[in-house]
């Protein structure tokens, strides 16, 4: 019977710490901007994002490609740092007046580790 007590006391405790842990992070987080844009020919779409408070902050372009059968498909950009204020692009199509492919709408998704 101690014992169960004794387990009970010990998650309570690590429950407690663990919101003053998540607490305390949150406010010291710093705010991330974000812009994309697009290539004079429309075929690459970019994204930026600046601040991040860790090496671990990273961030990648989602764009939203269109043909001209208006068929869409998605290109992701690679991961790159946000803290940094690496650029990542996504490529529609190497050629828009071949292809007719070009970026329709874009986005920017964000991960921190």
């Amino acid at each position: 019977m101690e014992l169960r007590k004794l387990a009970a006391a010990s998650a309570g405790v690590g429950i407690v710490l663990s919101a003053a842990v998540v607490g305390v992070a949150t406010p010291a987080m710093a705010s991330t901007n974000c812009n994309t844009w697009t290539s004079a020919d429309r075929a690459t779409g970019y994204g930026k994002c600046t601040g991040g408070d860790t090496r671990f902050d990273t961030h990648r372009v989602k764009v939203v490609c269109i043909g001209p059968t208006g068929r869409t498909f998605n290109v992701y950009g690679k991961w790159v740092n946000t803290r940094d204020g690496e650029t990542s692009k996504g490529v529609c199509s190497t050629d828009t007046k071949k292809s007719g492919v070009e970026v329709y709408k874009m986005s920017v998704e964000t991960d921190r580790l």
